[in-house]
């Protein structure tokens, strides 16, 4: 429609003009006539044709009269006189002259009223004789006057005629223009008409629009207010006198910062709006909601969110801002952080809750046990043999319950460290089937193992956390299998899982079997087998959930399939890489030689202090020896190294701190290589070792030859040399016994102690691995250092196991030192 409107308000401006021409025309002609009718030709002529008559009448009366009248005569030829020369000096006489009629008779006129002029100004006397020829001379005034007035009436009255038809022509025109005009008018009105309906109903939906707007500005939960480039409030909706505690009507044209922006802030909220105006702060305008603290009429301070926009009115920026008050969220969070805060408080003490009472139960618990154990080795009866062995399954079945609660504590707190390296599958399950025996013939049951179709033996996967979850399968097979078999299968599976070849491996048992209603609760926490006062006890339900944490953490699943009475199967489904069976090392390779060193050794125990100091001056070496870390880095500071053994676990300062202020310091010793010696070093310990500054290991007890490959690699300069002898100097070798002997026998009053203290119990364990094998005590040695590695994983079940068997070790071995071939 306004296409349309344009169109026909173009074509009117068009036909006006075009009217306006054409009149323009119609006026010019118009006067065209006017002018011809003002000039009165026919009635010239007819008047010059009159003249002539009257002039030639009184010629002739003259002529005949005996008293002429001569004044009549000259005042008529004056008359024509007159009259002739006006014809020949007016514009509307000038057209005649191409008509050639016109023009000769005008000719003749005009020499006649030349000649005669002389004769009728003469005197009298003169004239009266001039007349006869003066009458003569006029004889054809009559007839050219005749063809004057003749001539030009044909001519102006064809001119008439021609200036009417163009006065027709353009009435006709114009008459057409004046329709076409009409027509366009009527086309622009029913265009107004449809225009202004539209512009009706435009309004009409504006109106509504606005107030819709209005509606839902009022009625929003949100405020919304609107502000000019100067900060004066121009809108203000309901929500936000609600928020503010303001009324529009009060601060209509105030300043926003004023009203809203606290006092402290109100000038940043003032640059902020500017530098938005400006366009220089792009991440506020259009950008989302923005936190910020906001004013009350009271004076309150609160939190709201805002979003703010940027439009223009009338030239004129302005600001648009949405904000909604986010107090009771801000609230909420608070006291969800405070929730959080109190349940992980909760956690720390439930932590330290179970901490403590695992040490308050595990210290009468071992001495309990330990006092136990001897008086099992005293003579008893059968009855009190019968008792003491009640009283200690008793003891080691609680012992079990409060170490499986504590690794259920660990387990939530993320604390299952994976360690995937190459595993001998095959080696690991006879070795867990062989630990296992005893505990399945007091049940009356087989146990064994085999694999179900092409043997992968070597594999990469975390051999003690599978370990862990078979055993506990493996147990509760057990437990609940009596006089039947369990039977271990492995098997390579086809499958893979998450990119990686899959091994399951399953414990069959043909014991009784689970229900099928309890089949997907087995694996939940603190749920057995039978919840009856008849089930079989020795569990606490936690084992399945621990190996379900476990197999998860592995990438792994974890089933079951059972039928009462009948047994069950469970099965576990693992991710493991095929591995490769480590090279066989050969035992006659040369070693290159080292040149000899200054060396420091620190080691708080006086046994591997100087079995140290002695292997190391045996091999050439000069050594300087520490008790503590303290002491280690008071003579790290004083002179240089070559390299120094760091014991970890030493009192006063331990080893890691020690290398860590011996890295940060400027002595002599910054860049040494340090080793750490150790028993044992767990996974998560060595990187940390690493981290802080160490720069290798050495295991316990320290052995000649990796004492020799540790030296190779750091200082080794050439030719192989020959090995050394075995053995120490007699003096030095009883001087060593006598050490171990006295910590032998303060560890073994330790562990029989009527209160065991846990920690003192694995301190000492871990002193006296290192010395044990000195003395060919390897089986002692070796239980003292499994011992060792299971109180620093916090596996405090294994410990204790481990612990037990130290006493009746460390007798057998006490005995063979005493023997005269101790020495060898």
């Amino acid at each position: 429609m306004r296409i349309l409107g344009v169109i026909l308000t173009a074509l009117i401006a068009v036909l006006l003009i075009f009217a306006f021409l054409t009149a323009s025309q119609v006026f010019t002609n118009l006067r065209n006539i006017k002018l011809l009718a003002s000039n009165d030709l026919e009635w010239s002529l007819a008047q010059i044709e009159l003249e002539t008559r009257d002039f030639s009448g009184a010629l002739e009366a003259a002529r005949l009269s005996p008293e002429p009248d001569l004044d009549r005569l000259r005042l008529r030829f004056d008359i024509l006189y007159s009259r002739v020369s006006s014809m020949g000096s007016a514009p509307a006489y000038l057209r005649l002259a191409v008509v050639p009629e016109f023009e000769a008779a005008l000719k003749r006129i005009n020499t006649f009223m030349a000649d005669a002029v002389p004769m009728i100004d003469s005197p009298d006397e003169a004239l009266i004789e001039a007349l006869p020829l003066l009458t003569a001379q006029s004889a054809h005034l009559r007839a050219d006057s005749r063809a004057l007035s003749l001539s030009g009436i044909a001519l102006y009255a064809a001119e008439n005629d021609r200036a009417r038809q163009r006065i027709t022509n353009t009435l006709y025109r114009l008459a057409t223009i004046a329709l076409l005009l009409i027509v366009a008018v009527v086309g622009l009105l029913i265009n107004l008409l449809f225009a202004n309906r539209a512009a009706r109903e435009k309004g009409a939906a504006l109106t509504q629009a606005n107030r819709r707007m209005t509606t839902i500005l009022s009625t929003s939960m949100d405020g919304v207010l609107v502000v000019d480039s100067t900060g004066a409030v121009l809108e203000f909706n309901k929500a936000s006198e609600t928020i503010f505690g303001y009324r529009y009507e009060d601060i209509r044209g105030q300043n926003i910062q004023d009203l809203i922006a606290p006092p402290n802030l109100r000038d940043d909220h003032y640059r902020a709006m500017q530098r938005i105006l400006n366009g220089q702060d792009r991440h506020a305008a259009g950008k989302g909601r923005v936190r910020m603290d906001a004013k009350r009429a009271d004076g309150t301070i609160f939190p709201i969110e805002i979003a703010i926009e940027m439009a223009e009115d009338n030239d004129e920026k302005i600001l648009i801002g949405f904000l909604h008050d986010i107090s009771d969220r801000v609230a909420a969070e608070e006291e969800l952080l405070e929730t959080r805060d109190r349940a992980l408080a909760g956690e720390r003490a439930k932590a330290e809750f179970l901490a403590v009472m695992s040490h308050e139960i595990r210290t009468p618990l071992n001495g309990i046990l330990g006092n136990l154990s001897l008086l099992n080795d005293t003579a008893l009866s059968p009855v009190q043999t019968r008792y003491v062995r009640n009283m200690e399954i008793s003891g080691r079945v609680l012992m079990r319950h409060v170490d499986t609660v504590l690794d259920i504590t660990r387990f939530e707190a993320g604390k299952l460290d994976i360690n995937i390296a190459c595993t001998d599958l095959s080696s690991m399950l006879q070795e867990l089937v062989e630990s296992q025996l005893s505990a399945a013939n007091r049940h009356g049951t087989t146990l064994s193992w085999r694999w179900e179709g092409p043997a992968r033996s070597w594999v990469r996967t975390d051999r003690a956390a599978l370990e862990q979850v078979l055993l506990n399968l493996v147990g509760n097979a057990i437990k609940f299998t009596d006089n039947g078999t369990i039977t271990i299968e492995a098997e390579a599976l086809p499958e893979i899982i998450n990119g990686t070849p899959a091994v399951e491996l399953r414990v069959i048992d043909t014991g009784i079997g689970i229900s099928e209603d309890r089949l997907p609760k087995v694996f939940d926490d603190f749920v057995t087998n039978d919840p009856t006062l008849g089930r079989v006890p020795g569990g606490t339900g936690l084992g399945l959930g621990i190996a379900r944490r476990i197999v998860t953490a592995l990438g792994g699943e974890i089933g079951v399939e059972s039928t009462p009475d009948v047994g069950s199967t469970f099965w576990v489904r693992l991710p493991m890489e095929e591995g490769r069976q480590p090279p066989a090392k050969e035992s006659n390779t040369p070693e290159p030689a080292v040149a000899h060193l200054h060396m420091l050794v620190v080691e708080d125990n006086e046994i591997n202090r100087e079995l140290a100091q002695e292997l190391l001056q045996r091999e050439g070496h000069w050594v300087t020896l520490a008790s503590n870390g303290a002491e280690g880095l008071q003579l790290a500071d004083s002179k240089p190294f070559d390299m120094i053994l760091m014991d970890i676990a030493m009192p006063v300062m331990d080893g890691l701190e020690a290398t860590k202020r011996i890295r940060a310091g400027i002595g002599p010793n910054k860049d040494t290589p340090i080793v750490a010696v150790s028993a044992n070093i767990l996974p998560d310990d060595r990187d940390r070792f690493l981290a802080g500054g160490m720069s290798a290991f050495l295991a316990k007890p320290i052995r000649r030859s990796s004492l020799q490959k540790l030296l190779q690699e750091h200082f080794a300069i050439g030719e192989p040399t020959s090995p050394m002898t075995a053995g120490l100097p007699e003096s030095t070798f009883n001087r060593l016994q006598a050490r171990f002997l006295k910590e032998g026998d303060a560890l073994i009053a330790a562990i029989t102690a009527p209160y065991r203290d846990f920690e003192d119990v694995a301190k000492r364990c871990h002193d006296l691995s290192g010395a044990a094998a000195i003395f060919g005590a390897h089986a002692l040695q070796d239980i003292l250092a499994q011992a060792d590695t299971a109180a620093k994983q916090g596996n405090t079940r294994l410990f204790e196991e481990l612990v037990a068997q130290i006493p009746p070790l460390w007798r057998a071995t006490r005995g063979d030192l005493n023997a005269p071939d101790a020495a060898e």
